[in-house]
């Protein structure tokens, strides 16, 4: 019996770590937490993809991708940047979140209509070569634009919070409703472009609806100083707009004008590439999440410090990531998509290198928005925005889809050196180093292996 308990009570101890992990809110608990469930929502994405791939094929597949992606598109573009205003001003004045919360919602609102107004007027010249009942698929599309803008709204809410918990799994059911949505329509032999669009736009829209309820009822405010809070959103939002209009110009802009130069099966092709490349981008994605909230709380040497931790281990996880994708490509893009996808592989090692190369920008990025600077991410950023669509214009015609690989992965590194060169002459610091060491790896070690030794007593007891 002694044996036994002896032997039990490690088991014990790492069971009872492991609660303790998953309920704790610090922040490195929760950036794990934000990854694991960023795992568990490529993996859905990824099967989602396959069978949509399968069953539509690259002409339904790029027929799909033109009338699902506007209305995302076009509703982030409109942010305004008020999300991450949000998240800075309310963490800095926290006696006035629930205002803040309830005055960024009315410009959320503003905005996604104007999104809406806008995408209805312009699908119709920019979708020539899609067929007429594509466009009005698009148009209709339009209505969630308001919507898809007040969850950003949400989502910012969940982070200032802390919120972890609820914002990731909000995050996981509204892809794992549309799996779902779309095994309903392989069994009822429904699988088409425009069923398939439907399954991944209407799933969210309940939820959408259910987040805002649930917040509004946990803020009741009066509206106070409404000016005053209006104007730390917008000033805010605007300097950090330029930071994030280009994170979604990045993340759609290829997509948007391949519509418009080529063919509906040759933007099938690049959507399988892109929808595969970003795979990688979990690591930078489920770090920027918490790093920005944590960082808005540091001073200038911390916040710098913990900057460039992230962005060396994530970085470093990122790339061999990538590596290893790149080699078992040639075997996976037919085995899950089919032989008809196969040209898409040598864009999709060009578009691996851009993801790698953007997830450390982005998480950069976050040492100006966490010290008030936006101002300078937007400008400096923008810059490789300007070049990428004139590089997609000239290439793409020319070299079709490996044109847009080389611009996206041109554009990436030219955002990557001026956030490098703004970090150390507008910031006036030393730049730290870039490369991951064995301090970087020791510190993963002590944060993990600090929850695991945090309740052993606890746990014999």
């Amino acid at each position: 019996m002694q044996q036994l308990n002896a032997k039990s009570l490690p088991i014990s101890s790492v069971w009872s770590s492991l609660r303790h992990f998953t309920k704790s809110k610090d922040n490195s608990s929760a950036a794990v937490k934000t990854m694991f469930v960023s795992v568990l929502i490529l993996l859905v994405n990824m099967v989602t993809g396959v069978l949509t791939a399968r069953y539509l094929g690259p002409t339904g597949r790029g027929e799909q991708t033109a009338m699902v992606n506007w209305s995302q598109f076009l509703a982030f573009s409109m942010s305004f940047g008020i999300p991450s205003a949000l998240i800075y001003n309310a963490k800095k004045n926290p006696d006035d979140a629930g205002l803040l919360y309830r005055i960024s919602l009315l410009i959320a609102l503003f905005f996604g209509t104007a999104a809406m107004i806008i995408g209805v007027l312009i699908l119709p010249y920019w979708l020539k070569s899609f067929s007429p009942d594509v466009i009005r698929f698009a148009q209709w599309s339009m209505i969630l634009c308001p919507l898809i803008v007040v969850t950003q709204v949400n989502n910012a809410t969940y982070q200032f919070r802390g919120d972890y918990k609820r914002f990731n799994w909000l995050r996981y059911l509204i892809p794992l409703l549309t799996l779902v949505a779309i095994g309903i329509l392989i069994l009822l032999d429904a699988m088409n472009p425009f069923t398939t669009a439907l399954a991944y736009l209407v799933p969210s829209v309940p939820i959408f609806i259910w987040m805002t309820i649930s917040l509004l009822r946990t803020y009741k405010v009066k509206m106070r100083d409404t000016y005053l809070n209006f104007k730390r959103l917008f000033t805010y939002g605007l300097g950090s707009y330029g930071n994030d209009l280009l994170g979604q110009f990045s993340y759609y802009i290829d997509q948007i004008i391949i519509a418009g130069l080529l063919r509906p099966a040759d933007l099938g092709l690049y959507a399988v590439a892109v929808s595969l490349s970003r795979m990688v981008n979990f690591f930078s994605n489920s770090i920027t999440v918490v790093l920005f909230p944590k960082a808005s709380e540091m001073s200038k040497e911390d916040a710098i410090a913990l900057t460039f931790k992230a962005f060396r281990i994530s970085t470093t996880f990122t790339l061999l990531g990538s590596l290893l994708l790149m080699l078992i490509a040639p075997l996976v893009i037919p085995l899950l998509y089919g032989k008809d996808f196969n040209t898409a592989l040598h864009v999709f090692r060009l578009l691996l290198l851009e993801v790698t190369i953007s997830g450390g920008t982005l998480i950069l990025a976050q040492v100006f928005m966490a010290l008030g600077k936006p101002k300078f991410v937007s400008i400096l950023q923008g810059v490789g925005l300007l070049l990428v669509i004139p590089l997609l214009f000239l290439m793409v015609p020319k070299f079709g889809l490996i044109g847009a690989g080389v611009a996206m992965l041109s554009s990436a590194v030219l955002r990557f050196i001026f956030i490098i060169l703004n970090i150390r002459y507008n910031l006036k610091v030393k730049l730290p180093r870039l490369l991951i060491n064995k301090e970087d790896i020791q510190w993963m070690k002590t944060t993990m292996n600090s929850y695991i030794r945090k309740k052993p007593m606890d746990a014999n007891r």
